[in-house]
């Protein structure tokens, strides 16, 4: 499925990386998708912009990125 077919609002889990501190798996939320990318809102509040054509499966009550087959 694609990012842009899932519902807004939808909880995806993420390896978010920051800077200094390596990465970290965070359930992010899925606002919307605008033109190409879209736009996914971490706990803490950060932006993350995915393409809307990645692929995402659904993995109990959220949403995680496909991966690469």
């Amino acid at each position: 499925m694609k990012l842009y077919e899932i519902p807004k609002g939808s909880k995806i889990l993420l390896t978010v990386v920051e800077p200094k501190k390596g990465g970290s798996k965070q359930m992010c939320t899925f606002r919307h998708c605008d033109g190409m990318y879209s736009l996914i809102i971490t706990p803490h509040g950060d932006a993350v912009h995915l393409g809307r054509n990645t692929e995402v499966v659904l993995v109990g009550d959220h949403y995680e990125v496909a991966p690469n087959v």
